[in-house]
């Protein structure tokens, strides 16, 4: 019996030694699961980490070539000598080196921002901290194409651009590749980027014009003189503002002063959205060849003597625009096949001119006469863009410009503004100028695109113009003013709010209404809401507009069509 139990106790402890091996191995091998799935898993987690750090540095390397090209390069043009810009991109061209002008040109500081290798130039970013691992990355930019002239001072450089980045997470490492293709455009700095441009900040007879509560600019402004501000607000100001006196004037209660400052506390505080900088560099307004290019643009090598109206032809196909020689009146509209139509009167003669882009033909219609088919466009020489230049007056200017045409309207004289001028396609804005909440008009995104010149005289908002006037347009006064006629006729009183789509240059300051001195109401004339056209930004203008000595190089299109990759 006692054996009996002893072997019972044996084989006990027997099992349980064995229950007790399993539970340790089971327990070992659970162990060794969830440690190599926790490995597997912070494995994994790392190279997705290590993935999307990658994909970090990739788009931060697209904004570096953004800065390179939009800012670096752009600066660099922008600030040297413009004949050596001019010189050097035309050789660069001439040689077909697209690489060697982008090196040459992308500087920071002085210091050059690409490295050629062989045929492409390089530019590469180490180690940077970022989201618990770090990011580096390459750009390699190649030519795609060799250089073009475009037109005269405008040259087109096209690249494909190739972007390496490499994302690590503790030992794991991810790759990301960009790539895709920017075209860089040379070419002179342009005066329509400017919501508000004086040479001279004042009135022809030296009358002092005020910013008040009634004027409004959202977008760049700058004058070679000094600005002149009035009352609580005195104006609003969503842009820069530049001017290059050092010393502004206030209006003080009516005792004006001038000050090196911002404001007049408590009587005189215009509201800066973004800076105000005085004693800046002068801008020098364009010169009177400008003139004679866009008149040689028009007229095409056409040589008719006499008033008349003039759409330059081979006798199958235009060679120019349309030139007027005497004073007339223009009205542009769109006709019932979408397309551009100018109505044009001088004299006693009215032609119709129809721009048929999408089948690149041009009727001109004499009324009361005939009608002629041409090939192509109105659109100067070089083909920039439809160009209408009159050498005298024109005396009535209203209308709608079609959503596909870019045109500068140009005189030798006045240009009276009789009713609204409008896009066909522009994005309307809410709200009222200079409150909270108020949302100005753009047209972002549209092809639709004025150009007003006058050489010798005033750009004019006539007497018969309807109150609350939309003006869309860049609008240049060489050696005059925008200005409205009658601004300071009490008799009929406030006209509302003069809204600008685009901007003015000129060469004083034109007045737009009366206010009164005591409580800033408006008396007579138009409030002036002057709303910058953001495409101007990067050297969009109208054709053969009017540009400025310096030159701009700049790029829109680096995220058009950009390819994604992922590892090598």
């Amino acid at each position: 019996m006692n054996m009996r139990v002893k072997n019972e106790r044996g084989i006990a402890l027997a099992i349980t030694l064995l229950v007790i091996i399993v539970l340790i191995t089971l327990g070992a091998v659970f162990v060794f699961r969830a440690v190599n799935e926790k490995n597997i898993s912070d494995h994994q987690r790392r190279m997705v980490k290590s993935f999307y750090i990658a994909e970090a540095g990739a788009n931060a390397a697209l904004d570096k070539l953004d800065t390179l090209i939009n800012t670096d390069m752009l600066n660099t043009v922008n600030t040297t000598n413009p004949q050596i810009v001019g010189n050097k991109a035309q050789n660069y061209v001439g040689s077909g080196d697209g690489i060697g002008f982008l090196i040459e040109m992308v500087k920071n500081g002085g210091t050059q921002q690409f490295t050629l290798n062989g045929t492409q130039a390089e530019h590469t970013v180490g180690s940077t901290p970022f989201g618990g691992g770090s990011y580096s990355f390459k750009i390699i930019v190649k030519e795609k194409t060799d250089p073009v002239t475009v037109a005269t001072d405008i040259w087109d450089f096209a690249y494909y651009y190739r972007i390496e980045a490499t994302g690590t997470s503790g030992d794991e490492v991810g790759d990301v590749i960009l790539s895709g293709d920017f075209t860089v455009r040379v070419q002179r700095d342009n005066f329509a980027k400017f919501a508000l441009f004086t040479d001279h900040h004042r009135m022809p007879s030296g009358s002092t014009v005020w910013f008040t509560n009634k004027t409004n600019f959202a977008g760049p402004i700058h004058t070679n003189e000094k600005y002149s501000f009035a009352l609580n607000p005195g104006g609003t100001f969503n842009g820069t503002v530049t001017q290059h006196e050092l010393m502004a004037r206030f209006y003080n209660n009516g005792n004006p002063i001038l000050m090196n400052a911002d404001n007049n506390p408590g009587l005189d505080e215009p509201v800066f959205n973004s800076t105000y900088t005085r004693n800046y560099d002068e801008i020098v307004l364009a010169s009177s060849v400008q003139k004679q290019d866009l008149i040689d643009q028009a007229r095409g090598g056409d040589t008719t003597p006499g008033n008349g109206i003039f759409v330059a032809n081979n006798g199958t196909a235009l060679t120019g625009g349309i030139y007027i020689n005497g004073d007339a009146t223009l009205n542009m509209s769109v006709d019932t096949n979408g397309d551009a139509r100018y109505t044009v009167t001088q004299g006693t003669t009215t032609k119709i001119v129809t721009v048929k882009k999408n089948f690149q033909k041009t009727v001109v219609e004499t009324v009361g006469g005939g009608s002629v088919l041409y090939d192509g466009l109105p659109d100067g020489v070089e083909d920039l863009g439809t160009i209408i230049y009159v050498n005298g007056a024109i005396n009535s200017f209203s209308g709608t410009v079609q959503k596909d045409t870019e045109v500068t309207v140009s005189s030798e004289n006045d240009i009276f503004i009789t009713n609204h001028i409008m896009y066909q396609e522009y994005n309307a804005g809410s709200g009222t100028p200079g409150t909270a909440g108020y949302v100005p008009p753009n047209a972002t995104g549209k092809t639709n695109l004025l150009g007003v010149v006058s050489w010798g005289g005033k750009v004019r908002i006539g007497t018969s113009a309807p109150n609350n006037i939309d003006i869309h347009g860049i609008v240049m006064a060489r050696n005059g003013t925008f200005e409205v006629d009658g601004y300071n006729n009490t008799s009929v009183g406030p006209r509302g709010t003069a809204t600008l789509l685009g901007g003015a240059i000129t060469q004083f300051y034109g007045a737009f209404g009366l206010f009164s001195g005591s409580t800033g109401a408006q008396l007579a004339g138009f409030g002036r809401n002057f709303v910058y056209d953001s495409r101007t930004l990067l050297g969009k203008s109208p054709p053969y507009f009017p540009s400025m000595r310096a030159f701009i190089a700049f790029t829109n299109d680096l995220t058009d069509k950009v390819v994604w990759q992922e590892g090598k």
